[in-house]
């Protein structure tokens, strides 16, 4: 079934877009039930105070001033095991009259705590809540009101705000791992889309490969035979007679069409690389100076001195891509071989009108070309004997004007 990339694209985009959904949903939810919890707990934390502060009053209520301690003591040891530390009573300035326990602030900063504290409302702290439960002004003449503050160490409370602590870990954690899946199946499906892309295009290229080799084959003889035939009726022919002109121009057209069917064989070609340590400065000097020595800048300063590649193929693809920048520039040429990481990086940049930003995608497809008397063949073989080497070839424009060509060749190791 032919591999459709905008089904695919939008199968990923779904795909994201659900677990996006599913795990931001996930986060409100345990988001939503922390903020429950501990709204529960403030809850819990106030309902262990009032119990503690109605089992004080039941012990204090009637006592007179010289037992209130004892009574406060009591109070504090029936209530030990709800969390109760620490229970006193005060005059409204915050003085101490009577207390059992150990306090969780000093007497001055009690003082101070209880001018401000609202009543029946707890206050959080190290571990401990305190609680004031202030009395009501009484009429003049009237002893002032006792206020009773209790601390206690909020355990129900301690615990529901641990678990609300662990959902919001795990929520986090089960959000993480849904990204993370939604990033490792994104990555998955983009593979998978290259693999079956590359898998059509190695088919289509075999197709076009059988044909072209058939072709050429079937071509080559008689074009051969045209072109003798044609070349002896040149030369037979006077200068200057129009016969000869036609008989000349015969054997330049069947130049031409031998040279397509050479392209034809080189895009056809395929099988074992014959691998060999080589200097790819040499190589490519010879390139330049069979194709174009008086126009090309060639920089090699960086380059390896021994490269682990098919000597005679990237001696090809130099002469094509040399042969394809004197064609479509008379300025200089740039030429450039280098070590970049570990990879040879060679770069072939022309001063040319560029690359048409529409024919970038297209300009290593087999028989695609806008010159006139182009085959279409060049770039498409150029591609196919960096590929044989496990590289890259890439086509783009220079800032200031001119197409770049940029190969990058892996160093191959030895089998």
């Amino acid at each position: 079934m032919a591999h459709r990339p905008g089904l695919a694209r939008a199968s990923r985009a779904a795909m994201v877009v659900a677990i996006a959904v599913v795990g931001a949903a996930l986060v409100f939810v345990v988001w939503s039930m922390n903020r429950a919890v501990r709204a529960a707990s403030n809850t819990t934390v106030r309902g262990e105070a009032s119990t503690a502060f109605a089992a004080v009053r039941a012990r204090v209520a009637s006592a007179p001033d010289d037992e209130r301690a004892a009574r406060l003591a009591e109070a504090l040891a029936t209530q030990a095991s709800a969390g109760l530390v620490y229970v006193a009573e005060t005059d409204p300035d915050g003085r101490i009259v009577a207390e059992a326990g150990e306090p969780g602030a000093t007497p001055a900063q009690l003082a101070a705590w209880i001018a401000t504290a609202e009543s029946g409302v707890p206050r959080e702290q190290d571990g401990r809540a305190r609680v004031v439960y202030k009395g009501r002004p009484r009429a003049p003449g009237e002893p002032p009101p006792r206020f009773t503050v209790i601390e206690l160490v909020p355990r129900a409370a301690a615990e529901l705000r641990d678990t609300a602590r662990w959902l919001l870990v795990l929520g986090g954690v089960a959000a993480a791992t849904l990204l993370g899946l939604s990033i490792v199946l994104v990555q998955w499906s983009l593979r998978r889309e290259q693999a079956v892309r590359a898998a059509e295009q190695a088919r289509h290229l075999a197709t076009l490969g059988q044909m072209s080799a058939v072709l050429a084959h079937e071509i080559r003889n008689p074009l051969a035979s045209l072109k003798g035939n044609a070349q002896l009726l040149a030369g037979a022919l006077p200068e200057g007679e129009k016969a000869r002109a036609k008989a000349e121009r015969v054997v330049g057209e069947a130049t031409r069409l031998e040279h397509l069917t050479n392209d034809l064989l080189e895009f056809a070609r395929a099988g074992q690389l014959e691998l060999a340590d080589v200097d790819p400065v040499a190589l490519v000097r010879e390139a330049t100076d069979a194709i174009a020595p008086d126009r090309v800048d060639l920089d090699v300063a960086a380059a390896p001195r021994s490269w682990r590649l098919d000597a005679a193929r990237l001696r090809q693809v130099a002469l094509n891509l040399l042969e394809n920048a004197v064609e479509m520039s008379e300025g200089r040429i740039d030429v450039a071989l280098a070590r970049a990481g570990g990879a040879l990086v060679l770069t072939v940049r022309d001063r040319g009108p560029g690359i048409a930003e529409a024919d970038l995608p297209h300009v290593f497809e087999p028989f695609f070309t806008r010159r006139t008397r182009g085959t279409g063949l060049g770039l498409a073989v150029c591609r196919r004997l960096v590929e044989l080497h496990g590289g890259t070839i890439a086509a783009g424009n220079a800032p200031d004007g001119g197409a770049v060509f940029r190969v990058e060749l892996p160093h191959l190791p030895r089998r």
